[in-house]
């Protein structure tokens, strides 16, 4: 390595890229003190100090349709970026998932000649749908850092270097605290049997996904009056919902707590069972052995894309059943999303112990699976040895 100073652009267009990328950041700044970072920072990566010509919260959107809406500013914000890193011309660009974007970025940098290295972190997923990045990837990327076992395969036929580093949740979950009166907190009774309520946090995701579940809820509490819920509150969006709605969930009434982010880790770990929105949050949920039912309410745009375009076809949907290659966590999404189908489910986790038990044994088994790897200290050493 030279002896000037190492210069990065951290891209991160999402809440869980702004996450990844805060503790990168902390990692990169802790084992190269000289190192200077730039990028599209959340409110986590600028905390570690990192900002840049715009903020990741100017990039939030999802679904096909919200990305159709979204285009004209989206298209103004890649050439703000894109300039800034032409202008700027850091050693090394980090672009953390979000493969719609940052794939673009990554060719319309070369095509201008960009000299640094372009590593993605968190791999498209390629074994869904969209085997055609993987040439481009292999044409304009320098490196690429996975986080799930199974993806290296599907570069073998590729010149292009992937390094396993993990996935960060099993890294943020085994460093979180835990708090011991997170329910007195709330003023959640301490003896109740809890189910998890985990809807999403955007407003279109909650519109969607929430009544479903929530008439779900008010069928488990006419068959279970012991149960309460604590349903994840990551901001404003469910608590408007709930307070417009009110009236309608009025059986919910002293049985739904609202938990803020800050406690979504001890509302995995002390809940019997829940209902989650296809994601992330499934791995997490799985890593606290809570078993789980998952549910993703599609727009007819948003299914007709996924059908038809990216011609989607998968056994199974939600992460912790493709790491495990069998149903673990019972899935809603392409058909059979109903409260009847969720409260059935979801009573089963509830009252079978045969049921609860395979379930939990499993998630015990797909967290020895992912091994126990520092993810953000690998990736940040993978970084910069790209470097030398």
């Amino acid at each position: 390595m030279t002896n000037r100073q190492q210069k990065l652009f951290i891209f991160a267009g999402e809440p869980s890229g702004d996450l990844h990328g805060s503790r990168l950041a902390r990692v990169l700044k802790t084992t190269n003190p000289d190192v200077l970072l730039k990028g599209i920072a959340g409110p986590k990566m600028r905390n570690e100090g990192v900002n840049g010509p715009l903020n990741m919260e100017d990039f939030e959107v999802m679904g096909f349709s919200d990305v159709i809406f979204a285009l004209p500013k989206l298209y103004k914000q890649f050439y703000v970026v894109r300039d800034f890193i032409l202008s700027s011309q850091p050693d090394a660009v980090v672009l953390i998932d979000y493969p719609g974007f940052n794939l673009r970025l990554a060719k319309a940098l070369r095509k201008k000649r960009f000299n640094g290295k372009l590593i993605h972190y968190i791999s498209p997923s390629v074994w869904a749908h969209g085997k055609h990045r993987i040439a481009q990837m292999e044409s304009t990327l320098d490196k690429l850092l996975t986080i799930y076992p199974f993806e290296a395969s599907h570069f073998n036929h590729s010149t292009l270097k992937v390094d396993y580093v993990g996935s960060p949740l099993q890294e943020y979950i085994s460093q979180h605290s835990y708090h011991p009166n997170w329910r007195q907190i709330i003023h959640m009774p301490h003896n109740s049997q809890l189910v998890a309520l985990f809807p999403g946090s955007r407003a279109n995701e909650i519109a969607r996904n929430l009544p479903i579940i929530l008439d779900a809820a008010v069928l488990l509490k006419e068959n279970n009056p012991e149960l309460i819920f604590g349903i994840s509150c990551f901001n404003d969006n469910t608590k408007d919902f709930l307070k417009s709605n009110q009236d309608k969930y009025s059986a919910l009434q002293n049985a739904l707590y609202l938990v803020p982010k800050t406690f979504s880790y001890e509302l995995m770990k002390s809940s019997q069972c829940a209902i989650a929105k296809s994601g992330t949050v499934t791995l997490e949920l799985a890593l606290h052995k809570c078993p789980t039912v998952v549910v993703y309410k599609l727009s007819l745009i948003n299914r007709l894309y996924a059908q038809y375009i990216l011609k989607v076809n998968l056994p199974h949907y939600c992460i912790v059943n493709i790491l495990a290659q069998k149903e673990v966590f019972p899935e809603l999404i392409k058909s059979g999303l109903n409260a009847k189908n969720l409260f059935d489910l979801t009573q089963s986790f509830l009252n079978d112990t045969q049921i609860r038990q395979k379930c939990i044994k499993t998630c015990e088994q797909i967290n020895k699976s992912l091994g126990t790897y520092n993810a953000n200290t690998k990736a940040a050493a993978s970084i910069m040895g790209s470097l030398r």
